[in-house]
C-alpha cells in the first residue's frame, strides 16, 4: 500500500529505514514494525497468571489448567514473533520481583528457537481441541486451542527454514562474530525442511479431526477452478468463526480501534464518516501480482507506454480479474464485492461516494507520463468485511488453512518434492477460482508459491516478513526498496465514478529505502 500521509512512520520508514528510536515527529513507539519492549508487559502478565491462579478459589483445577496452559501458549506467541523480528532475545522464565537480576543477556537464535518450542509442547499437553462446549453457550469460542498451537509451531518452524537463518552465514556480520548465532544458525540444514513439513501436516490431521477445512463450495473437484471462489475466499478471510480460521483477533463489537487499521478518520463501512481512501491505496507493484480469471497475467499499464490507455480499457481489465482482487481492493470507478446488499458500500455509497472518493486524478493529459498525486492508487482495501452487514469491526485472521496449506508448497518444493507442493499450491490456487499450476521446475515454482502468498495473504500481515525470510531477490528493488508505482487517472470531474473517468496510466510515485540491516527489526 502506499507509504501514508508525511507525519506518519510509514512515510518515515519509507524516506529513511527503519531504527530503534521513535522519528522526530513522533511521540512515542519506534520505527520498526513491533514495539519491542511491549512484548515483555504481555510475557509478565502470563507469567503472573500462570503462577497465581492457583491461589483463586472459585475457579475448577480443570479451567485452572487451561489458564495455565493458555498463558505458556501467549508466552509462546510473544516469542515466536520476537524469534522472526529479532532472531536470538533474551528468555525469561519467570516474572520478576525487584530484587531479581534483570540483565538477562540475548540467548542465541537456536536457544530462542528451543525455548518457544518447549513452551509450545507444554501448551500442547494440555489445551482443548474446541472451547464449544466448555462453558456452556460457547462463551469460550476463540480461545486458543491445541489446533491454534499447532499452527504457531508450524509458523515458527517455516522461519527457522527459510535462508535468512538457516544458513552457514549472517546477513551482515557483527564486529564480534562470535554473535553472530544470534542471527543465524551458522549451517543451512536441508532437515529444517522436513521439521516444517512435519508440522504443517500436523496442523492438518488435527483440523480434518476438527471440523475445519479450507472452504472450497464450488464443487468443480480437487484441481478445478472453483466456481464459488469470490464467496469462498470472503468467507475465509471475513466471515466470524467460519471453518477455515483457527484463530482470529476478538474484538468486541463496541470497540471501533481497528477501523484504524485503514484510516484514521473513519472506518470504511461507515460512510457518513468516511471522507477518503486515507493514503492508502494499492500500489501497481502489487497490483501487476494480481492473475485474471483464467490464470494469465494481465494487462497494465507500464512505465515508458507513450500514451494513457481509455479508461475503458481499466474498466475491462476488472472485468476480467480474479475474484480475490474484487474482495480485497474498491476498484476506482467499479466497487467492490465485499459486503453486498448494504447500500452504503455501493456504487454511490461507501469507498467510492461519486464526489469524494479520493483517486490519483490528473485534470489534464499534459500530466502524463508523471504523477500527480499519490497515495490512492488503483484503489483502498476492503478485505475483511465480506457479509458484515453493519458491522463496524473486523476479526482479521491469525491462523487459517490457507498458511499450512501454502507453507506445505513451500517446504516441499525446498525439499525437492514438486509433487506435493503442487497439491498443496494448487488447493489454495484452484480456490480462487484459478486453474491448476502444473510447473515442476523448482525455481520457477518457488516464484508461483510466493506469489500466490502475496495475493493470498494480502493485508494479513505475512509478506512483510516472509520476503525478509525469503531474502527476495527483490526485495530491494521491487518489494521493501525501489521504485513504487500508481496508477493515475484524468476524470471529466472530482469524482470516481465510470462514467467521470477518461483515461490512466502507470506513474513513478517515490522511491523506498532499503539496507540489508533491516532484514530483522531494530531494538534497544
Amino acid at each position: 500500500m502506499s507509504k501514508g500521509w508525511s507525519w506518519h512512520a510509514t512515510w518515515q520508514i519509507c524516506d529513511a529505514g527503519l531504527m530503534p528510536n521513535p522519528h522526530t515527529n513522533a511521540l512515542d513507539g519506534s520505527a520498526g514494525a513491533d514495539h519491542f519492549g511491549q512484548n515483555w508487559e504481555y510475557i509478565r502478565a502470563c507469567f503472573i497468571v500462570k503462577e497465581n491462579i492457583d491461589r483463586v478459589p472459585d475457579i475448577d483445577d480443570t479451567m485452572k489448567a487451561y489458564v495455565k496452559a493458555e498463558a505458556t501458549a501467549l508466552i509462546a506467541y510473544r516469542y515466536m514473533g520476537m524469534f522472526y523480528r529479532y532472531g536470538g532475545v533474551p528468555i525469561v522464565t519467570q516474572s520478576f520481583l525487584p530484587e531479581d537480576d534483570l540483565e538477562i543477556p540475548r540467548a542465541s537464535l537456536q536457544e530462542t528457537l528451543d525455548y518457544t518450542l518447549e513452551l509450545m509442547e507444554e501448551a500442547l499437553l494440555t489445551l482443548p481441541d474446541s472451547w464449544a462446549n466448555i462453558g456452556g453457550n460457547g462463551v469460550y469460542v476463540g480461545r486458543l486451542t491445541r489446533g491454534a498451537v499447532l499452527a504457531m509451531k508450524a509458523r515458527l518452524l517455516m522461519f527457522a527454514a527459510r535462508p535468512l537463518f538457516n544458513s552457514a552465514t549472517p546477513y551482515l556480520s557483527f564486529d564480534d562474530p562470535a554473535n553472530n548465532n544470534l542471527i543465524c544458525f551458522g549451517s543451512a540444514d536441508p532437515t529444517r525442511w522436513q521439521a516444517a513439513i512435519a508440522a504443517n501436516e500436523a496442523v492438518l490431521t488435527w483440523a480434518n479431526a476438527n471440523g475445519y477445512a479450507l472452504i472450497n463450495t464450488g464443487g468443480a473437484g480437487v484441481g478445478q477452478p472453483n466456481p464459488n471462489a469470490a464467496d469462498d475466499y470472503g468467507t475465509a478471510t471475513s466471515v466470524l468463526n467460519n471453518k477455515e480460521v483457527i484463530l482470529a483477533y476478538k474484538l468486541n463489537e463496541g470497540y471501533n480501534q481497528l477501523s484504524r487499521y485503514y484510516n484514521t478518520s473513519g472506518n470504511y463501512p461507515d460512510s457518513d464518516n468516511r471522507s477518503d481512501s486515507g493514503q492508502s491505496g494499492i500500489l501497481t507493484n502489487i497490483l501487476e501480482y494480481y492473475y485474471d480469471q483464467n490464470g494469465n497475467d494481465m494487462d497494465w499499464p507500464k512505465i515508458g507506454e507513450s500514451s494513457p490507455r481509455p479508461a475503458q480499457n481499466w474498466l475491462n481489465n476488472i472485468d476480467k480479474v480474479e475474484a480475490r482482487f474484487r474482495m480485497d481492493i474498491c476498484a476506482i470507478g467499479v466497487g467492490s464485492l465485499s459486503n453486498p446488499g448494504i447500500s452504503t458500500w455501493q456504487n454511490t455509497g461507501w469507498g467510492r461516494r461519486l464526489v469524494n472518493l479520493e483517486i490519483n486524478d490528473g485534470p489534464s493529459s499534459n500530466s502524463f507520463p508523471e504523477a500527480s498525486q499519490v497515495g490512492y492508487g488503483a484503489g483502498p482495501s476492503t478485505k475483511f468485511y465480506y457479509k458484515a452487514g453493519s458491522r463496524l469491526w473486523f476479526e482479521p485472521p491469525l491462523f487459517r488453512l490457507a498458511e499450512t496449506y501454502l507453507n506445505l508448497a513451500e517446504a516441499y518444493n525446498e525439499a525437492g518434492d514438486p509433487t506435493n507442493a503442487l497439491k498443496n499450491l494448487n488447493m489454495v490456487h484452484n480456490r480462487a477460482g484459478l486453474p491448476a499450476i502444473t510447473t515442476t521446475d523448482q525455481e520457477e515454482l518457488r516464484k508461483r508459491i510466493w506469489r500466490e502468498k502475496a495475493l493470498e495473504y494480502f493485508h494479513e500481515n505475512h509478506r512483510y516478513y516472509d520476503v525478509k525470510h525469503w531474502k527476495h531477490p527483490e526485495i530491494a528493488t521491487n518489494i521493501h526498496g525501489g521504485q513504487k508505482r500508481e496508477l493515475q487517472f484524468r476524470v471529466t470531474a472530482n469524482s470516481g465514478s465510470a462514467d467521470a473517468l477518461i483515461e490512466y496510466w502507470d506513474a513513478n510515485a517515490y522511491v523506498t529505502y532499503w539496507h540489508p540491516k533491516m532484514f530483522l527489526e531494530p531494538f534497544l
